[in-house]
């Protein structure tokens, strides 16, 4: 992969701090560039609605059929089963069940196989960890814009602020679409997965999800709510979803009841999704008299940490060409 290497590292800026902007600021930094992530939430924040990534349930189980996301998740399951003797991966048998062959890529109603699940919150904390380990300067801010986390030394920008997309001055994507999704964390020592698609309701599915360390804490979902913005949770819809898991996995109640089950909480977030697929994509754009290389990466919706390797390394492929690109265009003048 491309980079630009020499006595001063290229600096980047990532704008956005969810698992695609950390991932790619760590193999910036692992490829010799001099990294800052700017970004309103960082790694160890109390959970905030509109930062999706620490509510995420965070197992591996593809759904999608783009071969270049589906390149992405191959790429990222491989990351991640390595972080298996770490203990940030743990292996997860998933059982998905659809209502239609269709649904599991013409496999059948029912497949079963081995993945692997992080636990959101603490896997972000460690890529903030590794990134800072390797230099990389963590900034709070809130950016109306791209522009505002442009220096004058700012060689390239990596755009993954998500739904931030939607609202940035300079950026402005009207195909930036929250996806509402309610779950209950509860506490039961289930070590198994179940993502189950086959409820007659557009916007529902079943999925229980155990995290890794965490005390026994399980994800039960939840709904699918396609630009909803309702942030309080449905108190109807915490019992439905807690009534489909226990039928699933009955082992979540202490007495096979739905009032046997311990709530660690409810919570509501927002999934950043883009209609029309995800964008990864480059862009120069003018800041000042400048004009800079931008990388959009968003808009990934509920994938994000299943693809997340796979989406930042391209990333990181496409702001090392366009440098590489400057170079060789700003070369002949240099020997003038």
């Amino acid at each position: 992969m491309a980079s630009v290497r020499g006595p001063t590292p290229q600096n980047v800026v990532v704008v956005g701090s969810g698992v695609i902007g950390l991932t790619a600021a760590l193999i910036l930094a692992r490829r010799g560039y001099a990294v800052e992530v700017v970004a309103r939430n960082l790694p160890g924040d109390n959970l905030d609605q509109d930062w999706a990534s620490p509510w995420a349930g965070a197992n591996w189980c593809p759904f999608g059929t783009d071969p270049r996301v589906c390149r992405w998740e191959a790429e990222t399951l491989e990351v991640l089963r390595g972080l298996i003797p770490t203990g940030l991966a743990m292996p997860l048998p998933i059982t998905r069940f659809a209502s239609t062959q269709a649904g599991l890529h013409n496999h059948c109603v029912g497949v079963t196989f081995t993945s692997v699940s992080v636990n959101s919150p603490h896997y972000l904390e460690w890529l903030g960890a590794q990134c800072t380990a390797l230099g990389v300067v963590l900034r709070r801010a809130t950016l109306q814009s791209l522009a505002e986390a442009v220096r004058p030394n700012t060689a390239a920008v990596v755009n993954a602020t998500g739904l931030g997309a939607g609202q940035l001055a300079d950026v402005k994507d009207d195909l930036v679409e929250p996806i509402r999704g309610q779950i209950v964390v509860v506490r039961a020592p289930v070590k198994r997965c179940v993502m189950d698609a086959t409820m007659n309701h557009p916007t529902r599915s079943t999925y229980i999800i155990p995290r890794p360390n965490s005390g026994n804490q399980v994800i039960c979902g939840g709904c699918y709510e396609v630009s909803s913005t309702v942030r309080e949770p449905d108190p109807d819809m915490t019992r439905s979803i807690l009534e489909h898991c226990l039928a699933r996995i009955p082992e979540l109640s202490k007495d096979g009841t739905v009032e046997g089950i311990e709530i660690v909480r409810e919570c509501v977030g927002f999934r950043p999704s883009r209609r029309g697929g995800p964008r990864l994509e480059r862009e120069d754009k003018r800041f000042g008299s400048r004009r800079v290389p931008v990388v959009h990466a968003y808009g990934i919706g509920p994938a994000g940490y299943q693809a997340s390797w796979g989406m930042a390394a391209e990333a990181v492929k496409l702001v090392g060409d366009a440098l590489v690109e400057g170079l060789k265009v700003e070369a002949p003048r240099a020997r003038l």
